[in-house]
């Protein structure tokens, strides 16, 4: 599932540690996150369309360096200095922090829905607050992020240490993405397109793509360094992990994928397509966008005309309310397969996807998805339904159905409730 709404970003990794703002949260996490920048949200639009800001005149004195840095591995140039700022861990904190009691009761109904939703498709099992998960993990070793909304980087701290560095040229990489791509005005764009109509994967794989940019130069910057420079970096980055891998130690493992896969994944698609013709080709692949998250599973079909099969959406029943509607996609579906299933045999399986539409709807209180889906060719598609029936039967007492239907799977679900999987194979062991 892509691009469900607009939110504050995700950090990288922990390893990596910072985070790039105003970008959808991956997967199904996104619409959670819309509800935390709803304010903020209606502002950007604002400035945005009344946009008359000024810029400073020159980069501050301390990221100079960098500046040029990354203009000579990105093979671009800034058109103009932007704001940097440099917050005490304190003040930087809270400017990264949501704020749970600025959740209207609409706003908490909508993160119900979804956490029940994950629940159903298997990405979250027992009592979750997803609220609390995702601001702990943005919490969690964050050191800078650009801001698409004010284009702005904030930096945790005075201190320029070498993983700071590293992440200013990570940042500063988005502000010529935003320059020259107008980054900022196409997530504006999507987002009001995914407000209007169904979700598509389009403004994931921007993202993905975005960050998987500015890692590939990151990467570069950390090659271009002396031996005892790059050693600096590396026990930075080390040490700064380990701290956080502490913070986010109680944030579900799949939220932690899910918040970090455009950076793993879009590293991958960039540095493919940057093998094929460096950073013209890079610029290429900014202007004439992939539109399924296909190619970020396999980034040879960044360079295809491949196109996903139109699927006929899922129809709702008499007494179901939809909240949702879209592709569930490529990334997402190997998601939930690995949760239940060898990890191989889930990326063999997402692999095969040709396309598909998804309802996400409540029923009689509960989160469900129905979900129609098309394999690239017949045995894809076969080898999908297989796929879901095992996932299907990894759960006793599972309420999933799944069929095959006009060259079609149909497969639905709903919440299970807060029990754990171990709770449910418990209980169904002491029934027998």
């Amino acid at each position: 599932m892509s691009d469900l709404g607009l939110g504050p970003a995700p950090p990288t990794t922990a390893a990596h540690a910072e985070r790039s703002s105003n970008i959808p949260i991956w997967v199904l996490l996104v619409a959670f996150v819309v509800m935390l920048a709803m304010a903020a949200a209606t502002l950007f639009v604002v400035m945005r369309e009344n946009d008359k800001r000024t810029y400073p005149a020159r980069w501050d004195p301390r990221v100079q360096p960098y500046v040029q840095v990354v203009q000579q591995h990105r093979g671009l140039f800034f058109l103009h200095p932007v704001t940097v700022r440099f917050l005490a861990p304190a003040e930087f904190e809270k400017s990264i922090a949501a704020d749970k009691k600025e959740l209207s009761t609409e706003d908490r109904t909508e993160i119900d829905q979804f956490t029940g939703l994950m629940r159903a498709v298997g990405l979250l099992e027992g009592d979750v607050d997803l609220f609390d998960s995702v601001n702990d993990f943005t919490a969690g070793g964050t050191l800078a992020y650009y801001s698409f909304e004010d284009e702005r980087i904030t930096i945790r701290g005075e201190k320029l240490t070498p993983a700071i560095r590293s992440t200013l040229v990570h940042e500063l990489t988005h502000v010529l993405q935003d320059q020259h791509f107008k980054i900022g005005d196409r997530k504006q764009e999507l987002r009001k397109e995914s407000e209007d109509g169904p979700s598509t994967s389009e403004a994931t794989v921007l993202d993905a793509v975005v960050e998987g940019d500015a890692e590939r130069v990151r990467s570069l910057y950390r090659d271009s360094l002396k031996p005892k420079q790059r050693k600096a970096l590396d026990a930075g980055s080390k040490s700064d992990a380990a701290v956080a891998r502490k913070q986010i130690k109680n944030v579900p493992k799949v939220i932690v994928t899910m918040l970090t896969s455009p950076y793993t994944l879009g590293a991958s698609l960039v540095q493919a397509v940057a093998a094929n013709g460096g950073n013209n080709k890079v610029d290429m692949l900014f202007r004439n966008l992939p539109t399924d998250e296909a190619s970020l599973l396999e980034p040879w079909q960044a360079l295809s005309a491949d196109k996903a099969k139109n699927v006929a959406a899922p129809k709702l029943k008499k007494g179901e309310k939809k909240f949702d509607s879209g592709e569930f996609g490529t990334v997402t579906w190997y998601l939930m397969l690995a949760e239940r299933l060898p990890l191989l045999d889930a990326l063999e399986t997402a692999e095969g996807w040709g396309g598909d539409e998804y309802v996400g709807f409540v029923r009689s209180g509960d989160s469900c998805a129905r979900m129609a889906y098309a394999g690239d060719a017949p045995r894809d598609t076969r080898r999908m339904l297989s796929a879901l029936r095992r996932w299907d039967a990894a759960t006793p007492g599972s309420t999933t159905k799944v069929r095959r239907a006009g060259g079609r799977v149909l497969f639905e679900t709903c919440d299970p409730g807060t029990a754990t999987r171990l709770e449910i194979q418990q209980l169904a062991a002491a029934c027998r």
